[in-house]
């Protein structure tokens, strides 16, 4: 192993592979002992999965009633190789499972949710749809303030893969909970194969589109805003800040890499506060 990258810490052999699929493809995870394991698939995701979760330490998620997953970076050794990857406790309790909005929709509706969605005329339409319905379905009521944080905090870090797979709720024995945040992984450019690192982040940053709508993160953003009020708050991050919580995490990746990654983060993190405060 090169000198520049963390100690091998977790030797996983396991063949139980989960594969979730997602837009951007199958990132590798498992469950082992109590905790999950997610692979870099694409680029970067282990760092943008664990620095989102460091960045939300410092906001009002957990203050104003929800939750988040807190992931640390791992150097595994995966089936013979060895990979980067970030480890979180596994949050689920006994006999509770994860129902995504797709699923949850598609056996209240008969047809795909993204079917009817498309039936809808405007993003506003759609929103309330997803907000009011799942309360309704899932006895949630705070599911419209929960979506509204959801897509604030896509916006400042720029999590272009929150599909209707990315949505979801936790359920046991027909109760229902909010689920805590997490799958982050495709944030802050993370992906290098679609978002390449010979170009400059802000370039990069005008071509992405918020999911599940297909639209600007702003757009998004502010049309939840307007529906359901102002959820997620951050006080302001500055560069230094952010590079400090960045340090440890660049030292899984390859020297040459370390300060492209670090600028990539920064700038999307600092070009996005400003139009999360403006809104």
């Amino acid at each position: 192993m090169a000198d520049d990258r963390k100690n091998v810490k977790i030797h996983l052999v396991t063949n139980e592979k989960i594969a979730e699929t997602s837009s951007k493809g199958n990132q590798e995870k498992w469950l082992d002992n109590g905790k999950w394991y997610k692979l870099d698939q694409f680029g970067y995701e282990a760092l943008s999965e664990t620095l989102v979760s460091l960045m939300l330490e410092k906001s009002n998620v957990e203050e104003i009633g929800f939750k988040f997953v807190r992931y640390d970076m791992e150097r595994m050794n995966v089936h013979g190789r060895e990979r980067t990857g970030c480890v979180s406790d596994n949050f689920l309790k006994e006999g509770q499972s994860v129902v995504t909005l797709a699923h949850l929709f598609g056996k209240h509706l008969g047809y795909r949710l993204s079917e009817k969605l498309m039936r809808l005329k405007s993003d506003k339409q759609r929103i309330v749809y997803i907000a009011e319905e799942t309360a309704k379905l899932t006895g949630l009521e705070r599911f419209p303030e929960y979506l509204t944080m959801l897509f604030e905090i896509d916006s400042l870090f720029l999590n272009d893969d929150r599909h209707l797979n990315n949505i979801a709720v936790l359920e046991r024995d027909g109760v229902y909970d909010y689920c805590p945040v997490f799958d982050n992984g495709a944030a802050l450019l993370s992906n290098v194969q679609i978002s390449r690192m010979d170009i400059e982040p802000k370039a990069l940053i005008t071509e992405l589109q918020a999911r599940p709508f297909n639209t600007t993160f702003t757009r998004q953003m502010n049309t939840a805003r307007r529906l359901y009020g102002e959820q997620f708050q951050m006080p302001e991050l500055a560069q230094a800040e952010i590079r400090i919580a960045l340090e440890p995490l660049l030292e899984y990746y390859a020297v040459r890499d370390r300060d492209i990654i670090a600028d990539r983060v920064i700038t999307c993190i600092l070009t996005r506060q400003k139009i999360l405060r403006k809104n």
